[in-house]
């Protein structure tokens, strides 16, 4: 009696421990999203997008930071990539069309556009984008699977578009308030011109005061003269010619006072017209880059005053 209680008893055991093991595998079993573990990690190494136009190479370096493969002298904007990484970390919630329908329609045979991340350890994915899907987004892929399709978000595609003198760090000139200023150089076009702050809010130039034909580039100081885009990077000796850079319209240098009481100074250069504004330098930066044409003429005018 005790030994049929027993064979019960482990009968009933080993069917809970079947049930529990099966459960348990119905927990475990892979989502249908595009990556349920995510697609960008601490260990991503590697970032390579395609575009119509050009692939872009991206790496980590010891430091941790991203840097452009062809260059990587190049600073990256550590803010602009990691925009990028977190649209392709969140395209993991995306889950495929339950209709795809013929999917010749979705160009993902010859996409225009195509990811590949690449983690430390080997393993990485690749992603493959082609048309616009009516709703809005693009269709895409993983690892060429056109088995299922999913509608990756515009915002991805828009900064996959960016070239790489967009995904620049651009230098930050100082706001400086007219008590900061003690004078600026202007030269270009055969002057030389040399403004400095007389008493008070007072401009002089050759001892003549100034002062009313100040404003505009004091405003642009006080607010932080802007450099609005990167052109070049490492630019080839034959494009500063192009741009007017190797004799520029103008060379201002601004000379002031930091917060510590001690001197300081950047140059600008500016070059020829440029869409709708112009060509300019910065300091020694190996780079060209683009000035509004407010800011462009705001230094010009200061070689009139040697008029």
């Amino acid at each position: 009696m005790r030994r049929q209680s027993m064979k019960r008893y482990i009968a009933i055991l080993a069917v809970a421990l079947l049930l529990a093991c099966t459960a348990c595998g119905k927990k475990q079993a892979p989502s249908d999203t595009l990556d349920s573990e995510g697609l960008v990690t601490a260990s991503t190494q590697e970032m390579i997008y395609k575009n119509s136009s050009y692939t872009l190479r991206f790496t980590k370096n010891e430091e941790g930071k991203w840097q452009w493969k062809d260059d990587t002298t190049l600073p990256l904007d550590q803010t602009l990539m990691q925009q990028l990484l977190d649209q392709v970390s969140a395209l993991n919630t995306l889950t495929p069309l339950e209709n795809p329908g013929d999917i010749t329609a979705y160009d993902l045979d010859g996409p225009d556009r195509t990811l590949e991340v690449k983690n430390d350890d080997g393993t990485g994915l690749s992603l493959q984008i082609g048309a616009a899907a009516e709703g809005g987004g693009y269709y895409m892929c993983r690892d060429k699977d056109t088995t299922k399709i999913y509608v990756a978000p515009d915002a991805l595609v828009q900064l996959m578009d960016r070239n790489i003198y967009e995904l620049v760090e651009m230098p930050t000139l100082p706001a400086l308030t007219a008590d900061k200023l003690t004078h600026i150089q202007a030269r270009g076009g055969g002057m030389d011109v040399t403004v400095a702050r007389g008493e008070g809010d007072s401009w002089l130039c050759s001892g003549a005061d100034v002062s009313d034909r100040m404003t505009a580039l004091t405003a642009l100081l006080a607010e932080g003269m802007k450099l609005e885009s990167c052109v070049d990077y490492n630019p080839s000796s034959g494009a500063l010619p192009i741009c007017g850079l190797t004799d520029p319209a103008a060379t201002v240098t601004v000379n002031y006072l930091t917060s510590t009481g001690s001197t300081d100074s950047f140059t600008v250069y500016i070059g020829l017209a440029y869409e709708d504004g112009y060509f300019a330098m910065y300091n020694d930066v190996p780079a060209i880059f683009k000035v509004s044409a407010a800011t462009a003429q705001a230094l010009l005018d200061l070689l009139t005053l040697g008029a």
